[in-house]
């Protein structure tokens, strides 16, 4: 079984190689590598799996935490517009009322100031028998 492993072209260039050399003459240091290799790989596995999930619940909250700044932020924003809607509601009103009684005062100013012609019923007549 080992000469056939040790015919496989991957394992033959392995052992071709510095480290593959240095581990042959000290096998009792190969059997270290390959025990720290396989029982490391289970606490790395388990860390990988702990970040994936991690990172996935940190995107997730913060797509959560998102979400719900954007629904605080456009509530906010909906109560700012309606206030600013009332305030031009009643603005105009203020302005309506201001233009109208402004407009009667200054009508009724004009009224007074302007001289009335007196047209008497003498004048009438003459101005009717000269057409």
């Amino acid at each position: 079984m080992m000469e056939d492993i040790n015919h496989d072209p991957k394992v033959a260039e392995l052992l071709n190689t510095r480290v593959g050399q240095y581990l042959t003459e000290h096998p009792f240091l190969a059997l270290v590598v390959l025990v720290f290799g396989l029982t490391a790989s289970v606490p790395i596995g388990l860390f990988l799996a702990f970040a994936a999930v991690t990172f996935i619940a940190v995107t997730g909250c913060f797509i959560f935490v998102e979400i719900v700044l954007l629904m605080i932020g456009g509530t906010a924003l909906l109560c700012v517009l309606f206030c600013l809607a009332v305030v031009s509601f009643w603005v105009s009103c203020a302005l309506s009322a201001l233009y109208i009684v402004i407009s009667h005062v200054l009508n009724f100013c004009f009224i007074l100031r302007t001289p009335e012609k007196n047209i008497s019923t003498g004048d009438m007549e003459t101005k009717k028998t000269e057409w």
